[in-house]
């Protein structure tokens, strides 16, 4: 960072700093680090072990991300340059006869170091809109006779189980990193093959043809799961595995229609998702996040449904059928279905106690408003059951154990998916103020969290009632589903009669899935 900064000569470059990691600790590892890598660097590639080939991949990709931060004449020309020769190769230099000839294209190379770190906003648009052009001329060029596409003989990667040919791999990672650039570049629109401006979510999830990128011996679907992971970053403004935050839940108006996007082409093709479907973890994940959403479009309450399920930030405009269809197409996979099935039902809970709290909010009787939310639960909960059920029946799968090993995986995941969740149901109604971290202690989301994993009822001697535990039988999962929304009102309103009448609509909007799933098909 230490380049000449007219008009100060010497000058250092600003550096993005995290103050909670600067300390002497931090400062004691990051000396430590940079000596090892200083001593990588000066030693002979052949001797290099493959794990000492990762330290310096690694590090070397967290250097240069924060160095494309700087904004000194210096850096600004070098990002400027790496867009420039993406589309040249990278010679190696030396005598004959590999000396000076062609290697990896810049962006193959530039891509594998973008598998960590945090890339300027900026840069990573500009990269993206180049490599992209690049991309499309590359794979076409594959189709003809001798063509090759993505590849070179030079090892370029030495992170993941990839070969790090496909330089989309490593650039989705850069965009899970920085969710603002995320957005923006699966939103921003190139000419595709008819002449006509489409998507970057549209090329990529559509149309690409993602090229078979594995190490011998191993089988790679890092491109595609990356890619999975920028849309996370891109439609909920926050990375992956983080609790979205109550400025994240208020969507931007690209972030809404990347969603309603996603959602209507897995609707419109569910072989899209289910061809993939090691990628619909990170759909529920970004699901969770628009459940007011979702529910929404479920709802009858066509004038009004905005002020049953409210949103603080641009809704996604998404009709009833391809919400199903969606729903139903990321449920028929584990992790799918887990996640849905756990957020829904906490973020139900929360928006139960919130509606009991602000009576005025939606224009029926609080007794109403929770009836209502009962029931989209049981129908939200049933569309989702039998897609589980249908996918275990046609695999053939023994989905009888759902014990010990899913719980502890969800208690995993549940910190920020359950976190996010809540901060969805509640913002509307209490602002950013009302957001406290990990507060879910003490309130009706925390309590039904709690009880899908631990069982509900007292600490006495009576056993605690386990729920979701065989997700195969739907008279077991409907059983769990009026179970869990009966723990909710009771959780959110302190009333038995709120509990009974919860159980009834439940059931109701249980039963009614099936039909609507039915409806939802014959619709295609």
């Amino acid at each position: 960072m230490n380049m000449d900064n007219e008009p100060y000569p010497g000058f250092k470059g600003m550096v993005q700093i995290n103050e909670a990691k600067v300390t002497r600790a931090a400062n004691a590892a990051a000396a430590k680090d940079a000596k090892r890598a200083t001593k990588l660097a000066k030693k002979d590639p052949e001797d290099l072990s493959p794990e000492e080939f990762d330290e310096m991949q690694r590090n070397l990709s967290l250097t240069v991300a924060a160095a494309t931060n700087s904004d000194s004449p210096a850096m600004m020309k070098w990002k400027k340059d790496m867009v420039a020769i993406g589309d040249d190769p990278i010679r190696d230099p030396g005598p004959a006869p590999h000396g000076d000839s062609g290697g990896p294209e810049g962006f193959i190379v530039m891509s594998n170091l973008m598998r960590y770190g945090d890339y300027d906003d900026k840069f990573l648009e500009e990269y993206g809109t180049a490599l992209v052009k690049e991309d499309k001329r590359v794979l076409e060029g594959a189709k003809q006779l001798n063509g090759s596409g993505w590849g070179t003989t030079s090892t370029v990667n030495h992170l993941g189980n990839d070969e790090g040919n496909d330089p989309l791999t490593g650039y989705m990672k850069a965009l899970a990193n920085s969710p603002d650039a995320a957005t923006k570049f699966f939103t921003a629109k190139q000419k595709g093959d008819d002449g006509k401006a489409e998507s970057n979510f549209k090329y990529l999830f559509e149309e690409r043809k993602w090229p078979d990128d594995s190490m011998p011996g191993k089988e790679s679907v890092t491109g595609r799961n990356s890619m999975g992971h920028a849309l996370e970053a891109a439609t909920t403004g926050h990375r992956p595995g983080e609790p979205a935050t109550a400025e994240n839940v208020k969507h931007s108006k690209e972030q809404a229609g990347l969603f309603s996007a996603l959602v209507n082409s897995v609707s419109e093709d569910q072989d899209r998702l289910r061809r993939h479907e090691y990628m619909s973890d990170s759909f529920a994940n970004i699901s969770a996040e628009y459940m007011p959403d979702l529910n929404r479009s479920l709802d009858s309450d066509i004038k009004n449904r905005d002020k049953l399920f409210p949103t603080s930030g641009t809704a996604a405009e998404i009709d009833k059928y391809d919400a199903v269809r969606f729903l139903h197409t990321v449920a028929r996979n584990n992790e799918g279905y887990d996640t849905l099935n756990v957020s829904q039902h906490v973020y139900a809970a929360a928006l139960m106690e919130q509606q009991h709290n602000h009576p005025n909010a939606y224009p029926e009787s609080t007794e109403k408003t929770i009836n209502k939310l009962s029931y989209g639960t049981g129908l939200f909960q049933g569309i989702i059951g039998a897609s589980h059920h249908f996918q275990a029946d046609k695999s053939d799968a023994d989905e009888a154990a759902r014990g010990d090993a899913w719980k502890e995986h969800a208690s995993t995941w549940g910190g920020s998916v359950v976190g996010s969740a809540t901060a969805v149901a509640m913002t509307p109604f209490t602002g950013p103020g009302g957001i406290v971290a990990g507060g879910l202690a003490g309130t009706a989301a925390g309590e039904v969290f709690n009880g899908i994993l631990n069982g509900f009822g007292d600490d006495g001697e009576k056993q605690k009632e386990q729920v979701y535990q065989n997700v195969k039988e739907m008279d077991q999962v409907e059983h769990s589903a009026i179970l869990t929304t009966q723990e909710s009102a009771k959780a959110a309103t302190g009333s038995e009669e709120a509990e009974s009448e919860a159980g009834d609509e439940a059931g109701k909007g249980f039963r009614d899935a099936t039909p609507l799933i039915e409806d939802s098909i014959a619709a295609q």
